[in-house]
C-alpha cells in the first residue's frame, strides 16, 4: 500500500518525542504551525525523513519538560505549582506577581503573544522571556491593580496604607467620595493618569505621583467613557458630559445632539460634515475634530467589511478601534478607496489586489496583511485549515497537537 502524505496545522506542535515508527509510515509531513517543540533527538531523527516545517518559530526544549499553552489572562503567583520544567506559552495577558521568585525557577521559557507584567523586585529572578507585544515593569513595592481604576466607595473602605500601581489611569467622578479618609490611611497611586472632578481636585493631588497628568471634569459635567453620541449617553449620564477619549458623532446621533447642553471631550471628535455646524454650536472643548463621511462602527476585537455593509451605508463606512479587521475579497480597490475609512485598528486582512487601496484608507493600523507568508499570514494559513484529505492526504488540525 502506498504511504499517505500527512499535513499538521496547528498554533503548536510538540514533535520532541516522535517516533521513527510515525515518520517512517507517511510519504512526507508537513507541518504548519506558530511554533514547533522538538528536542535534540527529535531534531535529527526528523532530518532523516521528509519532514517539512512552515513555522515561525521553532524552539528546542528537553523531553521532560511540560508545556503548557494558555489562551487570554493568565498569573502566576507564589501558589502556582509545578512538577517538572515549564515551557509556558500564552496568548493574551500574562501577569507575574509579587512573591513569586521561587516558582519562576520552574520555567525554563515563556513566550506570550500579548502583554506582560511583572514586579522591578523578580526582573533579575525571570526566566528566558519572548514577548510578542507590550511589557509592563511596574514598582516592586506597590499593590497592581487593574490598567483603569473608577473609584468607589467599596474601594476606599477597603483601602490600606499602600501603594498601588494602575497602568493606565486612576478616575474620581463621584462627588460624595471621601477622598480626605483615604488620604488618611496613606494610601497613594502610582499612574500615568489621573481624572478628576473639579470639587474634589485640591483633597485628591496628594494621592498621585508627581508624574501623573492631571485631567480636571469641570463642575456640573458627569463623566463618561463613552465612544459614540446616542440617546443612550444622555439618559444615563445627563446634557452635560465630559468625555474621556474620542466621541463619534453618527447621522444617527442627531436626537441626542439637539439634548445636549455643554460638553467637554479629551481627545478627538469625528463628527458627520453634517452634523459640524450644530456641534461647534454649543462651543464645545476638544483637542482635535475630525469630519468623517457616512456612518462609523468600532471598538469590536473582530469586524468583516463585506459588500453588504458597504451598500447599507452609501455615504461611506469608517471603521475605527477593532482588533482584527477581515475585508471581504468581493469590494473592490476602488470601492474601498471610495467608501471605507480605517483607523486606529491592529490588523487588516485584505487580498494582494486590495491591499495599496486599504493604505491610501488606513490612518494608525499595525499591520495590514494581503495573506502573504509570514507569522500572520501562516496563523492565517493554520486556523483556516491548510490543506484538503483525500485517499493520499491526511490532515490533522488542531490549536494544539503532540505527535
Amino acid at each position: 500500500m502506498e504511504k499517505k502524505k500527512l499535513i499538521i496545522n496547528a498554533a503548536v506542535c510538540d514533535a520532541r518525542n516522535v517516533s521513527e515508527t510515525t515518520l517512517d509510515s507517511y510519504k512526507d509531513i508537513s507541518i504548519n504551525a506558530a511554533m514547533v517543540l522538538a528536542s535534540q533527538e527529535s531534531k535529527d531523527l526528523m532530518a532523516k525523513y521528509n519532514v517539512s516545517m512552515n513555522a515561525a518559530e521553532v524552539l528546542e526544549a528537553s523531553k521532560d519538560a511540560e508545556i503548557v499553552v494558555q489562551n487570554g489572562s493568565f498569573e502566576i503567583t507564589d501558589a502556582s505549582l509545578y512538577s517538572k520544567p515549564v515551557i509556558l506559552i500564552v496568548n493574551g495577558s500574562l501577569h507575574i506577581k509579587t512573591g513569586s521568585q521561587d516558582v519562576l525557577d520552574k520555567f525554563m521559557l515563556i513566550q506570550v503573544n500579548g502583554s506582560v507584567s511583572y514586579p522591578s523586585d523578580i526582573k533579575d529572578k525571570l526566566p528566558i522571556m519572548k514577548v510578542n507585544g507590550g511589557t509592563d515593569c511596574y514598582p516592586g513595592d506597590a499593590i497592581r491593580l487593574k490598567n483603569k481604576l473608577i473609584m468607589d466607595k467599596t474601594f476606599i473602605l477597603r483601602a490600606k496604607n499602600e501603594k498601588y500601581y494602575v497602568k493606565n489611569k486612576v478616575v474620581i467622578a463621584d462627588r460624595n467620595l471621601n477622598i480626605a479618609s483615604l488620604v488618611e490611611k496613606g494610601s497613594s497611586f502610582i499612574t500615568k493618569k489621573a481624572v478628576i472632578l473639579e470639587d474634589l481636585l485640591e483633597e485628591a493631588l496628594p494621592l498621585f505621583n508627581e508624574e501623573a497628568d492631571i485631567k480636571v471634569i469641570p463642575q456640573g459635567l458627569a463623566y463618561t467613557d463613552s465612544h459614540e453620541l446616542d440617546d443612550t449617553l444622555i439618559r444615563k449620564h445627563g446634557d452635560r458630559l465630559y468625555v474621556d477619549g474620542d466621541l463619534t458623532i453618527n447621522l444617527d446621533s442627531t436626537a441626542a445632539l439637539d439634548k445636549l447642553v455643554e460638553i467637554k471631550v479629551e481627545g478627538t471628535v469625528f463628527t458627520s460634515s453634517n452634523l459640524t455646524q450644530k456641534f461647534l454650536s454649543l462651543n464645545p472643548e476638544y483637542d482635535d475634530l475630525e469630519e468623517i463621511k457616512g456612518y462609523s462602527i468600532g471598538d469590536k476585537a473582530f469586524l468583516t467589511v463585506d459588500r453588504r455593509k458597504l451598500e447599507k451605508n452609501e455615504d461611506g463606512l469608517r471603521v475605527f478601534d477593532c482588533g482584527v479587521v477581515n475585508i471581504k475579497e468581493d469590494i473592490s480597490p476602488d470601492e474601498i478607496e471610495e467608501k471605507l475609512e480605517i483607523v486606529d485598528c491592529g490588523v487588516v486582512n485584505c487580498s494582494e489586489e486590495q491591499k495599496s487601496a486599504v493604505e491610501m484608507v488606513s490612518k494608525d493600523v499595525g499591520l495590514i496583511s494581503d495573506g502573504q507568508k509570514g507569522k500572520l499570514g501562516l496563523l492565517k494559513d493554520i486556523f483556516g485549515g491548510l490543506g484538503q484529505s483525500d485517499e493520499n492526504t491526511k490532515v490533522i488540525n488542531a490549536a494544539n497537537y503532540t505527535m
